[in-house]
């Protein structure tokens, strides 16, 4: 039954402000370009213009963590600020008194919402800015037509740093080849399209069929980066567009991240925003959440799927008291085919309908813009909850299917009275999941999914993930006819012979029958 929000306990945490910002470059753009901060800053200016707040009424900036600062690799060439949450406060004209800069992974969104909520719940914050903001288009428009720019900033504040190196992969993933996360997810994509009895030409259409309804959606989003039409049979077509990167995925079905996109909320408690004078048609409440994490990808039972994904989504319904059916809307985490399909499966959606999977357009056609995709996703539904009865679903997922975040979201107050604040969020640890141990291989293997690395200036590479009677093994070769027959015939379970090669390296051949 419904109550009236206002009558709620003046600690529960709602959101009451939500925005985002697109940047299209056009041909003739030069320097200088907008840093990630300015276009945090102009999403935040939306969200507090929707919240009807003021930028001094935010103590908390927290600010998810670029591309750029997550790894070495990815460091930007235009340099950057050395505390991106007090830039954003400088050019918003906000004097924040703590200052939070997260840590890496497609989770962060969600995890860093349901942080704060829970601060402001226990009386330790008041109103928080929660953002995030990639400029990587301008990056490589930049590195194309040979321009360079300065986005270093300094400033002498305190700063809450969570930055820690992450471990998405094993050694053993790394030197069989595995090097991108592509590399990873065309392994659980050929788990999956073996479980389905697919061929290579079957499962090309399947993977093109569920993600042109994204694609669809992406382009009435006025907060696409790029709309582009694409049909089924653009999506499952080999072309100087959809060219392919490791079997059998191409590239307009994985999160393209050349975007300049940002998006916020504003989070406080009903107390404050009562205070405040803010509109309670427009609170939104959580009434679900649950986190947790896989072991790494070549130790599960099942590489196609996530038990903690599925421990995961189970838990937030449960704390919601709903189930997938119930959802009036639906977010699902879509940097690859294989990760929709699977969370498909955990919620036990069927595999044609009218609900959408997505408000945005998902990561590889609205934009996946670095850790923060899944603010756009909670800001989208925002927008489209308030004034109505229904109720939303949002998923993230890190790292190789392996890290995971749901939240259920309503305007609603209802469910939001159940909900303990005070209590940690559910969480699924890895050591509660079996994991399989990796070996030597001790005789022939039978495959459990394969990929061909697709490499423009080298041999590609072949690697399988297979199953031996001591355990679970990798190995790779460059032999070209060994990676047609990985590339065009449905090779699971089928038997294959290990040998060392260069390096010490583990090779394979298919066995002799």
């Amino acid at each position: 039954m419904s109550i009236d929000p206002r009558h709620l306990p003046d600690n529960t945490p709602i959101i009451v402000g939500a925005g985002q910002h697109v940047e299209r470059l056009t041909d003739d753009a030069s320097p200088p370009f907008n840093p990630p901060a300015a276009l945090a800053a102009e999403a935040a200016g939306k969200a507090l213009d929707d919240a009807r707040m003021l930028p001094g009424q935010i103590d908390t900036i927290t600010m998810i963590r670029l591309f750029s600062d997550s790894a070495p690799a990815w460091r930007s060439a235009f340099g950057g600020s050395n505390n991106l949450p007090e830039s954003i406060a400088c050019r918003l004209g906000a004097t924040p008194a703590e200052r939070i800069y997260s840590g890496s992974g497609g989770t962060e969104p969600l995890e860093r919402m349901r942080e704060m909520l829970g601060a402001i719940a226990r009386g330790e914050r008041s109103t928080v800015l929660l953002l995030g903001a990639e400029a990587i288009a301008s990056e490589r428009f930049a590195a194309r037509n040979g321009f360079s720019d300065d986005w270093n900033e300094d400033h002498d504040v305190p700063l809450d740093d969570r930055y820690q190196p992450g471990r998405f992969a094993l050694r053993e993933e790394i030197d069989s080849g595995l090097k991108m996360p592509a590399h990873f997810y065309a392994l659980i994509e050929n788990a999956q399209a073996h479980a389905m009895g697919h061929s290579a030409e079957a499962h090309r259409e399947h993977m093109a069929r569920l993600m042109a309804p994204l694609a669809a959606v992406a382009l009435d989003n006025p907060f696409t980066q790029k709309p582009t039409a694409y049909s089924v049979a653009d999506l499952a077509a080999t072309s100087r567009d959809n060219y392919p990167i490791s079997l059998p995925l191409r590239k307009r079905l994985v999160a393209q991240d050349a975007v300049n996109q940002a998006a916020a909320l504003v989070l406080t408690s009903v107390g404050n925003a009562k205070a405040s004078g803010l509109d309670p048609g427009k609170w939104i409440f959580v009434t679900g959440y649950a986190e947790g994490e896989d072991c790494f990808l070549s130790q599960r039972a099942d590489p196609g799927s996530s038990v903690a994904m599925q421990r995961v989504f189970a838990a937030a319904l449960d704390m919601a008291g709903a189930s997938a059916s119930d959802m009036d809307l639906l977010d699902i985490y879509s940097c690859f085919p294989c990760a929709v399909h699977a969370a498909r499966l955990a919620l036990k959606l069927p595999t044609e309908g009218d609900l959408p999977l997505t408000v945005t357009g998902g990561l590889p056609y609205f934009g996946g813009p670095g850790n923060n995709y899944s603010m756009h996703a909670l800001a989208e539904m925002v927008t489209r909850l308030r004034g109505t009865t229904a109720r939303a679903l949002v998923t993230a997922n890190g790292g190789i299917l392996s890290k995971h975040a749901a939240v259920i979201l309503a305007a609603d107050s209802a469910g939001a009275a159940a909900f303990n604040w005070t209590q940690d969020p559910q969480v699924v640890a890895p050591e509660n999941i079996q994991a399989i141990n990796l070996c030597e291989p001790t005789g022939p293997g039978a495959i459990v999914s394969s990929t061909v690395v697709i490499r423009r200036d080298k041999p590609d590479v072949g690697i399988v993930l297979a199953d031996t009677p001591g355990g679970r093994c990798l190995a790779s070769t460059l032999d070209a006819d060994i990676n047609r027959q990985l590339a065009e015939t449905e090779v699971g379970g089928r038997s294959v012979e290990f040998f060392l090669q260069h390096e010490g390296r583990r090779g394979f051949r298919f066995a002799s029958a």
